[in-house]
């Protein structure tokens, strides 16, 4: 509902105006993007359950960082084509938190190598830092 003032300065509400939509660039969007990569990030540990910890480290490092430059090309791409366009995401700061996120996995799982299904609490871990935190931090991400 939208509000419009009256004669007397009251806001009286209007029903019969459209409520104001909320365009898709707003702070859905990165939310809901943390959420879908806890959710990938989680499965890829679950998936690979009772691994040793260093093929644990090798295969989810590489899905972490090779991310980043991929997402840094399609920034440029995109910069040229409309140079008006978002903030750029600082790939130094997002390659920095993807550092210390599987470090302190690693660090959990070995914690956890005698608990049985230690590693779907790291992966439930995971996936609820990265969809919970993620979000909160992503201003952080943003290069001015």
């Amino acid at each position: 509902m939208t509000r419009t003032v009256a004669d007397r300065g009251a806001a009286v509400t209007r029903v019969d105006l459209p409520a104001p939509r909320r365009h898709a660039t707003g702070p859905a969007v990165p939310a809901r993007a943390y959420r879908v990569a806890g959710l990938v990030m989680g499965g890829v540990w679950a998936w690979n359950a009772g691994q040793p910890v260093w093929e644990h480290a090798l295969k989810l490092g590489l899905l972490l960082f090779v991310g980043a430059p991929l997402l840094h090309l399609a920034q440029k791409r995109r910069a040229a084509r409309h140079p008006a366009a978002a903030p750029r995401v600082s790939i130094v700061r997002v390659a920095a938190a993807k550092g210390v996120l599987l470090a302190a996995a690693l660090l959990a799982s070995y914690l956890l190598r005698s608990t049985p299904h230690g590693d779907l609490y790291v992966a439930a871990g995971l996936a609820v830092a990265i969809a919970g935190i993620g979000p909160l931090l992503h201003r952080r991400f943003v290069a001015a």
